[in-house]
Order: structure tokens, then C-alpha cells, then sequence
């Protein structure tokens, strides 16, 4: 836990629910381009799960864990069945991506 220094165990997501139709290898990623004061080159790499009520769980590395409700309708368009999402989008100003890059990892400055 010693190492997680950037952001922090307690802001440090581990594991987290994506989408079906994100799924496209076996990780997650969270885009850091523009982090944090270039908004307009904030893009949707993969997109995390909203199966519940529009929200997604996720689990932290000091242990807890929180249901995200997603608020811009980029970070959780329709779902196809059988199809997979275009990744790697922009989506500028996207405050749910800002969410999910203040708890990603990242190289400490």
C-alpha cells in the first residue's frame, strides 16, 4: 500500500464493473490525455458498466467500495447486444471521465 502514493489507497480504484460491449481485451483503461486542465482532449477508452440505475461498482485499494452514478450520457450510451462500442472516443468535458482519472494511477510528478 506504501506505493500507491498517487492518488492514494483510499482514491485508488482496483477493480470495477465494464461494460459488455467495451470489453475488447482484460483491462480496463482509463485515458489520462489532457489530466487534468486540457478537458477538451479527455477521450472514452473503455467504458465502465451503468447496469445499475444508470451507476457502476467499483472497489478501492484500501478496501471500500462505492456505486458511481454516471452523469454525462457519453459515459453510458445505449447498449447493443452483440456489438462493440467504438473506444478510445473524445469526449471533452466529460465529468465522469475527470471522476475516473482523479482515481486512476498515474506517474507521480
Amino acid at each position: 500500500m506504501s506505493d500507491l502514493i498517487e492518488p492514494g489507497p483510499t482514491m485508488t480504484w482496483v477493480f470495477l464493473d465494464e461494460r459488455e460491449d467495451s470489453i475488447n481485451d482484460g483491462e480496463m483503461v482509463v485515458g489520462m490525455t489532457g489530466y487534468p486542465d486540457k478537458p477538451q482532449q479527455w477521450k472514452i477508452v473503455d467504458y465502465p458498466a451503468s447496469y445499475h440505475g444508470g451507476a457502476g461498482g467499483l472497489s478501492f485499494a484500501d478496501g471500500h467500495s462505492e456505486i458511481k452514478k454516471w452523469k454525462d450520457p457519453r459515459t453510458m450510451p445505449v447498449l447493443r447486444k452483440g456489438q462493440l462500442l467504438s473506444l478510445n472516443v473524445a469526449s471533452p468535458n466529460n465529468l465522469d471521465m475527470l471522476w475516473m482519472m482523479d482515481r486512476s494511477t498515474r506517474k507521480v510528478k
